[in-house]
This record gives structure tokens, C-alpha cells and sequence, in this order.
């Protein structure tokens, strides 16, 4: 079973909460988390959190999934409306957003692209033009579940939360991950920006599934602990890293890269792809 995940908190999860009641049958099952009701369409289950959903590290408590498919506000200073997806975890000793620092969730590459090309395709047929799709680099909380988990997001600011037809490209990017299989072999990421342009281009282009991605921002500080956890946190096995060579110094290539040669992984470029 994966298990769909809202939040009292989160206002675009609840209005993605209610397309899942309404276009999906979605019904009460009787059962409860959190002293929330625990819907159902016969296939799987959709629970709500009274927790912020970085912090449901309990879920695994009450729970055994295959996997969490989280869904999701994003809040952006731009205001821009987006519909994203990512892994989570927190690369550095920062865990603002939920987590422990210096820790990463079990990521799965495989639900990640389904998300993604499912979003997109959405935006065609939904006609949602002025949303920017994107996976973003590995951030936020939770990070100590045993359960491999996603977000998917709506965005970016309480205008859009309640978008109806965004709300519908998420439950169906979700319903995707539901259905879709976890595939044997993935790559990491490596450089560029938060809104990892490149690698999207090699998802949806190549068909090549990312994990755990570490922007430009984290790598000059980022310990090997945590490059170790890029690796061995991820449902598929992690082939190669692929690194977005102009989105990184030397300094940073210096840094990161001799830790996955000790791992035995080679590093290939994304212009190479």
C-alpha cells in the first residue's frame, strides 16, 4: 500500500484533500490518525495529519506502507504559480523546515519522474500556462522514516493553494505514484540551483530518474556523511552521479567529488547525457 498525506496546516494539501473526496470516491473508512478521518477508495488510503507534514515523523508508527506520497504547499517569495516535486532532507546542519540536520528521507527516483511527466502533462491538458513545473533539490523534513516518501506540491502562495485545477494535477501526479512501479536503478544529483533545470531536462528528455539532488548552494560545506545518505537513502540503486559542471566551483568538485570515487561511483557530466 503508499499512502496519500495531508495536513490540517497545510491549506493546499486540504483542497488537494478534497479533489481526492470528489474526483476519486475517496470515502471515511471509520478508522482515524491524529484524530483525523482516514478516507479510502478501495485501492488506497488518504490520511491527514494534525501536524505540520515536515514533521510527521511518526507516521511509520501507525503505518506499513511501500512508500508516502506527500501532497503539498510550496511557498515562494514569487508568488509564482508552480507545481513541483521533490525528495527531502536536510544537506547541511540547518533544519528549519523539519528533520535533523545533517539527514535524508528515503528517496524513490522512480515516483519522482512519474510525478513530474504527470505534471506536465497536466499542464497541457488542464491548460495551466503560467505554471512553472520543476522536481527542486532535496530539502525539509521528514527525515527519519523507514518508509521511502515524495512531495508533491502545490504553489506558491495562498492564492494558488486553492487552485482547483492545480489541486487536480497534483491528485493525479499522486494517483500516478500510486500506481506506478519502483524501477532498479537511479542517478544523484549534483550542482545548479534549487529548481534543478538540467536534470528535469534529462527526466523528461532521457528518462532518467533522479534521487537526492544537492544544489550549488549546500556542496561546499556538505559532509560525506550526508553524500553517503545520497546514496544509500534511495529505494533504487544509485548507478552514477551526474554532476551540472558550470553549477559548481572547483572548490566544490574538489570537496564532493573524491568522496564518490572512494564510493566507486563514476561522475558524469549533464552535457553528456
Amino acid at each position: 500500500m503508499r499512502l496519500l498525506v495531508t495536513s490540517i496546516h497545510d491549506t493546499a494539501s486540504l483542497t488537494i484533500r478534497d479533489v481526492f473526496i470528489n474526483d476519486y470516491s475517496f470515502e471515511d473508512t471509520g478508522e482515524t490518525f491524529d484524530g483525523n478521518p482516514i478516507l479510502s477508495n478501495g485501492f488506497t488510503k488518504l490520511v491527514t495529519s494534525s501536524k505540520e507534514m515536515v514533521d510527521t515523523n511518526h507516521l511509520d508508527n501507525h503505518f506499513q506502507a511501500e512508500a508516502y506520497i506527500f501532497c503539498s504547499r510550496h511557498k515562494a517569495e514569487s508568488g509564482k504559480p508552480a507545481l513541483l516535486v521533490h525528495s527531502t532532507g536536510n544537506l547541511g546542519p540547518e533544519a528549519l523546515f523539519g528533520g535533523d540536520p545533517y539527514s535524508l528521507s528515503i528517496s524513490t527516483a522512480s515516483l519522482v519522474s512519474v510525478a513530474l511527466k504527470t505534471l506536465y502533462r497536466e499542464r497541457e491538458e488542464r491548460n495551466l500556462v503560467n505554471f512553472d513545473i520543476t522536481m527542486e533539490a532535496t530539502h525539509h523534513g521528514p527525515t527519519s522514516l523507514d518508509t521511502p516518501l515524495l512531495f508533491v506540491e502545490l504553489g506558491s502562495n495562498e492564492e494558488y493553494w486553492t487552485h482547483q485545477e492545480g489541486a487536480r494535477a497534483v491528485a493525479s501526479a499522486a494517483m500516478a505514484c500510486h500506481d506506478s512501479p519502483f524501477k532498479s536503478e537511479c542517478y544523484i544529483g549534483i550542482g545548479g540551483t534549487h529548481y534543478v533545470s538540467k536534470f528535469n531536462k534529462l527526466v523528461l528528455e532521457k528518462d532518467i530518474l533522479f534521487g537526492h539532488i544537492a544544489p550549488k548552494y549546500s556542496l561546499s560545506t556538505i559532509p560525506e556523511s550526508v553524500l553517503e545518505q545520497m546514496v544509500n537513502r534511495c529505494v533504487e540503486k544509485v548507478k552514477k552521479v551526474v554532476i551540472d559542471w558550470k553549477g559548481t566551483n572547483q572548490e566544490q568538485k574538489q570537496h564532493v567529488l573524491p568522496n564518490f570515487e572512494k564510493m566507486g561511483l563514476e561522475v558524469i557530466r549533464a552535457k553528456t547525457l
